[in-house]
């Protein structure tokens, strides 16, 4: 695809301001990391959470000279650029999209939406029919005001068919995103609760969704209940659209019913019958979408068995894992086109840092295409995003060698490659593995996979971005924010953490201690790191590090003082740490001129930031001394502002104190725990997204009669016939023995089951007497559904004790949707 500049220009309604109107744009951008090829890229700086005028100047440092900015918007110095002034850059971002859909697509498109089940229905109807056809999607979830259109734009004019996914989350977002889709094809997954707190009514909801599909031919969706049955008709009335529904009700247009049938589900239609390999739920819903569309196009089922038997899991993830000889491996196992690649290799130099990066990658998703046409692009992605050696495995890499201009290797199979590789191959690198799912590259997994603890933390990136903006967007414009990944970032892993801030826009780090600094920086983390509590003994490696120590006391800053002499270094930026309330570390408001003098005759300390800690911020009965806390730093502010040149960052406010006084900043904010989900106030329960979950899996499953006991000292004492679990975590672990006979809970298949007798070091045992459950079923300890504050409650504690007790053996998993 691609537009020249001056084509652009016209279609957004600008007089064409350069001298090069033939410049074609082939790549549009909104963000300043993940540019590819800089001279034919448009960036698009929306306002929002993450205002992209705030990222203009990297973009532009990345070699990008094309913009569309916010009308009247200040901007940073952009030399030799072509700037577009737009009211709107997201609807500037649309109206491309449409025009190319008008312009470019000939082929048709099929639209799918619902409240759930989006991804995975575009995903299994890509696996379905890809042998059959050259098929174009939206790559992974990309169904927004800014995802869909962009999903739009990377569609090859020459596919078959094109299957994009739209999603929206209040009333009248539909109407933009139909204009650019156009469909031919409709597809209603479902109707659930999702995003019901934006539409007065569910009612609402369903209107709005089908809107979607007021111009296509056909759309096709499952009968659920009478009430959304009778939306649908009564809006179908005004249009010529042809309704096809689905279910087991014998007045749908296609009867489908579903069955158990060995480790799978059978689906059976009217002609006929397929086996998936899934028992829930909702799989069976989704293959069912899967196969109404596909009768709904009249294509022959019988062409389509086996595919519907090896029916991907689709696991939207990208799992970053522990490899063995200190590596990591990036788990993207299920697909292999450019587009998805392209976001795997983002999230890999996003979490690299100073580590070799590596792919294995299979073929391409197959296609029509001559098998090497893709290969100029894919050099281009391997060099854009710096990857050291590449294992390539595929008949069409085997058969014609194609060179990626980097040390390579090329396999004819995923077997072949099992066979010469070792996991000391891959010591200390960055291992993204991404390859078609018939290629079964979780073989590779599982050799370079470190042995784990069935019992693993997830941590969801996602979640910690959008809580990181959260707090961004709390106090004003220009707040400097300091991200807390002390005590290994609240227990989630500080590495990783520190790069997904650092990526997310944060300013500065805190850790503990030096020698959680200088893993950072060996790491690759370059954002300027405070130190806590650097000591004295490792002071010299401290500074060698270019890590700024805090300084509380006189008797500290002489040590300082002393290292600098002795080590020969030259500078040291340091952070006065004052006390205004909390008398834990700190210097008095008494000691400001002291202070001031002392460092005034040092040439070599440098005052980086001063700051203190509110002691009472999350409690209200307690807001005259936060009052009188804020009023004496201010004071404090004041006497080094007048009393040295230099203009040191000042900042007091914490987790609470953002939520609740975040009115009063000062020039940068510390935000901790919340970052990591965990409310400090309840002000910020209904904004937070958990980051971790904690999950076990079920060993063993036992029925015992009543009388019976459970576990050490024969606590347990069951009053009736019961059936129990036993789970792979203990107190070991950090599941704390507090919440021994039942004071504590864990979530199974959507239910509570109390924890029986004393947990042990290694297991726990719960009542599962009225849960569905079988050996293997993971077990969520807590998370998304069972709150971590809830556990600590009854745990008799504090989240903060819950999330930073969980042990070192337990795996951390990162991923990122």
């Amino acid at each position: 695809m691609g537009l020249t500049i001056h084509s652009l220009s016209t279609l957004l309604g600008i007089r064409y301001p350069g001298d090069t109107p033939n410049l074609e744009i082939r790549h549009l951008s909104f963000d300043s990391r993940r540019i590819i090829d800089p001279k034919s890229t448009l960036f698009f700086a929306f306002a929002g959470q993450r205002d992209g005028h705030d990222f203009l100047d990297e973009a532009h440092g990345a070699g990008v000279r094309c913009f569309v900015v916010q009308e009247g918007h200040a901007l940073p110095p952009l030399s030799d650029s072509l700037i577009l002034p737009v009211k709107n850059p997201i609807e500037a971002l649309q109206r491309i999209a449409q025009y190319y859909r008008q312009s470019s697509i000939t082929y048709p498109l099929l639209a799918i939406t619902g409240s759930n089940g989006k991804t995975v229905v575009k995903e299994w109807l890509f696996h379905l029919l890809q042998a059959k056809m050259k098929i174009g999607r939206s790559p992974k979830s990309y169904n927004s005001q800014i995802g869909l259109p962009l999903s739009i734009w990377q569609l090859e004019a020459d596919n078959d068919l094109g299957i994009i996914e739209a999603g929206i989350s209040k009333k009248g977002e539909m109407a933009a995103l139909e204009q650019i889709v156009q469909a031919e094809y409709g597809l209603l997954t479902s109707i659930g609760e999702a995003h019901d707190d934006g539409f007065a009514s569910r009612e609402e909801k369903v209107l709005e969704k089908l809107s979607l599909f007021k111009n296509c031919r056909f759309f096709v969706y499952p009968k659920q209940n009478e009430k959304t049955e009778k939306i649908i008709q009564q809006w179908a009335k005004s249009k010529k659209v042809r309704l096809i529904s689905w279910g087991t009700d014998s007045s749908c247009h296609f009867h489908i019913e579903a069955e158990e049938h060995g480790e799978g589900s059978l689906l059976r239609y009217a002609s006929g019958q397929i086996q998936i390999p899934f028992k829930d739920q909702a799989s069976i819903e989704n293959a069912g979408s899967c196969l109404a569309f596909m009768l709904a196009l009249e294509l022959p089922i019988a062409a389509y068995i086996e595919a519907f038997a090896n029916l991907p899991n689709i696991d939207m993830r990208l799992q970053l894992l522990n490899g063995q000889f200190q590596s990591r491996l990036l788990n993207d196992a299920y697909s292999a086109d450019i587009s998805s690649l392209e976001i795997a290799l983002q999230f890999q130099k996003k979490q690299a840092g100073s580590m070799k990066k590596t792919l294995i990658l299979s073929s391409l998703q197959a296609n029509t295409d001559s098998p090497d046409k893709k290969w100029p692009e894919l050099k281009s992605l391997l060099a854009a995003y710096h990857i050291d050696e590449c294992y390539m495995v595929g008949k069409d890499y085997f058969d014609f060698q194609p060179d990626f201009g980097i040390p390579q290797r090329v396999f004819e199979s995923t077997s072949q490659l099992l066979a010469h590789i070792d996991p000391r191959m891959f010591q200390e690198q960055m291992v993204l593995i991404k390859g078609r799912r018939n290629f079964a590259f979780e073989k590779i997994v599982r050799l370079l996979e470190a042995q784990v603890h069935e019992t693993v933390l997830e941590i969801d990136l996602n979640a910690l971005e959008q809580n990181f903006l959260y707090y961004k967007n709390k106090v004003a414009p220009g707040t400097r924010i300091m991200g807390m990944v002390k005590a290994q970032g609240y227990g989630s892993g500080s590495i990783e953490i520190a790069r997904q801030l650092q990526a997310s826009g944060a300013h500065y780090l805190a850790v503990a201690y030096t020698d959680e600094g200088i893993q950072l920086r060996r790491n690759g983390i370059s954002l300027p790191i405070l130190i806590m509590n650097a000591r004295r003994d490792s002071l010299a490696e401290c500074l060698d590090y270019q890590l700024e120590p805090v300084v509380y006391d006189f008797d500290f800053l002489s040590f300082l003082q002393d290292t600098l002499d002795q080590s020969g270094i030259p500078q040291a930026n340091i952070h006065l740490e004052f006390d205004t309330g909390m008398h834990r570390l700190g210097f008095s408001e008494e000691q400001c001129p002291e202070i001031i003098e002392r460092i005034k005759k040092d040439s070599r300390i440098s005052i980086a930031s001063v700051f203190s800690h509110l002691a009472a911020a999350d409690e209200a009965e307690h807001d005259a001394y936060t009052q009188k806390q804020l009023a004496g730093f201010s004071s404090i502010q004041q006497q080094i502002l007048s009393g040295t040149k230099s203009k040191p960052l000042f900042h007091i406010l914490n987790t609470a104190g953002i939520e609740r006084f975040g009115h009063q900043p000062f020039d940068m904010v510390r935000p901790g725990i919340g970052l990591y989900g965990i409310e400090s106030t309840a002000n910020a329960r209904e904004h937070l997204q958990p980051v971790a979950t904690l999950k076990a899996r079920i060993s063993q499953v036992r029925d015992l009669t009543a009388g019976e006991t459970v576990g050490y000292s024969r606590k347990g004492k069951l009053e009736k016939d019961c059936r129990i679990a036993v789970l792979s975590i203990g107190y070991a672990d950090g599941f704390r023995r507090s919440l021994s006979n039942g004071k504590g809970h864990v979530w199974i298949n959507g239910k509570l089951a109390p924890v029986v007798g004393n947990v042990c070091m290694d297991m726990v045992m719960v009542d599962i007497s009225d849960i569905h459950c079988e050996e293997g079923d993971a077990v969520e300890i807590f998370g998304k559904n069972l709150a971590i504050e809830s556990v600590a409650e009854a745990a008799e504690t504090i989240p903060y004790e819950i999330i930073t007790g969980i042990s070192s053996r337990v795996n951390r998993i990162y991923f990122r949707e």
